[in-house]
């Protein structure tokens, strides 16, 4: 009941303050009240809850994969997958940092206040652009399962802290220019500011 309370007072304050930018037609605050709030209400009240079924899905998904191609192993029940390679076993715990579901929560922040097209446009982008990162974060942990498999135990930290993230970024900036970017550049009048 406490924690219901609470969730009640600081969505009923967030909505009083977007409220207050979107009658005073204060489009940039609107949608940086908009953004920011949905995205830390849902980090502080639905987080272990959407990491928990994305942890599920893309262990089911790798789970299916793996079987296919071999290369790895995955205990669904701990979202745990494991690497063997000439070196030795290396296991990967998903967690909320290999989930997505920051980057879901701050792309689908961005997208549902964004002021872009109508209803079906922007929920074909929220369910698309969220299928596309979930896509991107699988082929992101394909990649890490593969390089170690190739290169062995000992390149896992280089190949999970810095060429896996390159790669995710890179496709999470495909995903923005698209989404953001390209929409603002087709609909934006010149001269405009």
């Amino acid at each position: 009941m406490y924690k219901i309370t609470i969730f009640l007072l600081v969505f009923i304050a967030w909505f009083l303050v977007f409220l207050v930018f979107k009658n005073s037609k204060m489009y940039f605050l609107k949608f940086l009240a908009g953004s920011v709030g949905v995205f830390t209400i849902c980090m502080i009240f639905f987080m272990p809850y959407l990491e928990g079924a994305l942890n599920l899905l893309i262990s089911n998904t790798l789970a299916i994969i793996g079987r296919g191609i071999r290369i790895f192993e995955v205990f669904k029940d701990n979202s745990i997958i494991s690497i063997d390679t000439k070196d030795g076993i290396v296991a990967m715990v998903i967690n909320y940092e290999c989930s997505g579901v920051i980057e879901m929560l701050v792309f689908t922040s961005l997208a549902f206040f964004f002021p872009f097209g109508g209803f079906t446009r922007k929920s074909l982008s929220l369910i698309f652009g969220n299928i596309y990162i979930f896509a991107s974060n699988i082929i992101r942990i394909l990649f890490i399962a593969g390089a170690v498999k190739l290169l062995g135990a000992s390149s896992y930290y280089l190949v999970h802290t810095l060429l896996a993230r390159i790669l995710f970024f890179g496709l999470t900036v495909l995903l923005y220019y698209y989404t953001f970017t390209s929409t603002q550049l087709k609909y934006q009048k010149v001269g405009e500011i």
